[in-house]
């Protein structure tokens, strides 16, 4: 199956054969060694010849002998995929999806061998995939699949001439855009790699030079394509392949066009269709066709472009692609316009807008409009025009309206996100609420019941003691004694453990005296501490008093339990409404401790985050710790 790439206007090539009698020839070789072959391999490789060659001509039978070649590669994973790659051949001329489909089938099935030859059936599947995306005017697909899956699969192969033509497919697609200079870069690099790697007599150097001459004329750098067509007469005349030739006659003939050099133009073209039609080359048939009708249109000669126009029309029928026909239909126009025949001109620009789906056919429709209106009333013409007109404007209302509905709805759904985040944000705040306010109360019912009761308890027995022991002997007392001290210990610890449940101080005497007491209480032989207390505010709430004693309580008792230090000092300071605190220690630091953060600093960054504020640590092995937290505080204790 021959892969066809679209390129520019009109220069697709079909090659055939030169008579029925060699296809029978041929098909009638491969069937004998289809009945003779011994090996199932051998079976499946003359199944997926018989395909290739119906391919362009009978796809049905291209299809049943693709299949066929499925019952000798069963338990062959490799002449499995080299079935696929068959089936999508036959099934590319009429059934584009299952093709690419295949052509994927293909890939995967020979995707985990590395010899040459499957690389080069991978190449050939991605290049067929990509042509079959720019059938479906899908060019950008194709330049991507060319670049990144078929080029680099025919290098690694180390099929070059494959790779230039897959930079010649990359020019082409390039001339499609109009973008000449990148075209001609393109078809550049594939001479050279040809060149560099001795296949200066391979046709396609020929095409490579056919193709730059081409993309040099529409750059309007008629000289420069001179020499390329020179190289690429040469190698074929060299080579003996004529069936490069038409696309040869076809640029050359546009170059002495261009050159306003008839003769030799015509010459060229003629020759050039001579031998495309010899070759039952359609599509080149076209080309040279439409160059023709470009010679005689540009020498003034309408009739005469006119006739050649035709007769391309007619030849198109067999192979037709709307871009080429929406061309050769609004030249018909233009020509049938020029010579004053403006109903033959009006019917061909009607065909024209039914093959039309893009802005530029709108601007056609105004062309269409001008012609009619030769035949029709005044009238009729306004009508026509106020009738465009309010579809235009409905259409644009529409799209407005749209557009509207759309922004209102994207609108609405951000609202209505944000109103969900708020609210459970909200929900978070009052669960982290209830539990502080739940430990709180927790914390004052436990230091009362210590205080009071357990305290109380306490201080009973050590009055009875002290009266039992004024009977006693001196040695008892010395005893008893000791008893009583402990007990004294005991009360001493019982009252430290409810003022840390429940701080006297702050509840008395505000914030300040309450941080100033704790760390007078803090400072010990063991630990010193140094504060400074700025500006500390008292309006605030008991609710958020109490969170940032509680944090600052946990700070220093994480510096007394887990860090070492020998020097702490802590800083406290209001300022509007935001409360600062920062502790730093000489301790060892926390870095490369196990298990990370403990239990303290966890409580510590949970009550920092309720109240909106933001917690920083540094902390380095041997280096001690700096901890700095800012807060939001206000008057009525709302954060």
């Amino acid at each position: 199956m021959r892969t066809v790439t679209i390129v520019c206007f009109l220069w697709l090539s079909f090659a055939g054969f030169d008579a029925n009698g060699q296809q029978d020839r041929y098909t009638d070789s491969l069937l004998r060694k289809l009945d003779t072959a011994a090996e199932d391999t051998a079976r499946a490789r003359v199944l997926f010849l018989l395909s290739d060659y119906w391919a362009d001509k009978d796809s049905a039978r291209a299809v049943d002998y693709a299949n066929k070649s499925f019952d000798y590669t069963e338990h062959r994973p490799y002449f499995r995929g080299l079935a696929h790659f068959y089936l999508a051949g036959a099934y590319f001329s009429y059934d584009k999806k299952r093709s690419q489909q295949e052509y994927l089938l293909a890939d995967k099935w020979l995707g985990p061998f590395t010899t040459p030859e499957a690389l080069q059936y991978r190449s050939r599947a991605w290049h067929n995939y990509g042509a079959l995306d720019q059938y479906m005017d899908d060019n950008r697909s194709f330049v991507n699949i060319l670049l990144t899956k078929a080029i680099p699969l025919a290098q690694a192969a180390g099929d070059n001439e494959r790779v230039a033509w897959g930079y010649m497919d990359v020019g082409s697609v390039f001339m499609n855009y109009k973008d000449y200079s990148k075209a001609g870069y393109y078809f550049t690099k594939a001479i050279g790699i040809l060149r560099n790697n001795h296949l200066e007599a391979k046709p396609v150097l020929a095409e490579c030079y056919i193709n730059l001459a081409k993309a040099r004329l529409f750059e309007d750098r008629a000289l420069e394509a001179e020499p390329p067509l020179k190289e690429a007469f040469r190698i074929l005349t060299t080579a003996g392949d004529s069936s490069y030739l038409p696309s040869y006659y076809t640029i050359s003939g546009m170059y002495h066009i261009r050159m306003k050099q008839w003769d030799q133009a015509l010459a060229d073209l003629h020759t050039g269709l001579n031998i495309a039609e010899r070759q039952q080359r359609t599509y080149d048939v076209l080309s040279l066709q439409y160059q023709i009708y470009e010679a005689y249109q540009q020498q003034g000669k309408p009739d005469m472009a006119k006739a050649a126009l035709e007769k391309a029309y007619l030849s198109y029928q067999r192979f037709p692609l709307a871009a080429n026909r929406k061309t050769i239909l609004y030249e018909l126009a233009k020509t049938e316009a020029a010579l004053g025949n403006y109903k033959p001109a009006y019917n061909r620009l009607m065909e024209y807008a039914l093959l039309s789906d893009t802005l530029f056919e709108k601007r056609t429709a105004k062309e269409i409009a001008t012609l009619e209106a030769r035949h029709q009333a005044a009238e009729n013409e306004k009508k026509l025009l106020r009738l465009q007109n309010r579809s235009q404007l409905q259409q644009l209302l529409l799209y407005f309206g749209s557009a509207v509905v759309v922004l209102l709805a994207a609108f609405f759904l951000y609202i209505y996100r944000q109103r969900k985040k708020r609210e459970a944000q909200q929900l978070q705040i009052q669960i982290a609420r209830a539990q502080l306010e739940g430990e709180e109360r927790e914390r004052r019912r436990l230091a009362r019941d210590l205080h009071d009761g357990l305290g109380g308890m306490l201080a009973g027995v050590k009055l009875n003691l002290s009266a039992f022991g004024h009977d006693k002997e001196e040695g008892q007392q010395a005893d008893l004694q000791k008893v009583i001290g402990q007990l004294d210990d005991s009360v001493h610890e019982l009252r430290r453990i409810a003022r840390n449940m429940m701080p006297e101080t702050l509840l008395r005497s505000g914030l300040a005296r309450a941080l100033e007491d704790l760390c007078k209480w803090m400072d010990n032989d063991r630990m010193h501490v140094e504060y400074t207390l700025l500006d500390i505010p008292e309006e605030m709430s008991h609710s958020q008093k109490m969170d940032i004693y509680r944090i600052v309580q946990e700070l220093l008792a994480n510096a007394a339990r887990h860090s070492g230090a020998r020097e702490v000092f802590l800083q406290c300071s209001g300022r509007e409404n935001r409360f600062y605190i920062t502790i730093e220690d000489n301790g060892t630091g926390m870095q490369g401790k196990q298990g990370g953060e403990g239990m303290g600093l966890a409580n510590i960054r949970s009550r920092v985050a309720y109240m909106h504020g933001k917690m920083e640590l540094d902390s380095r092995a041997g280096e001690g710790t700096i901890i700095n937290i800012e807060i939001n505080v206000t008057a009525n204790g709302k954060n």
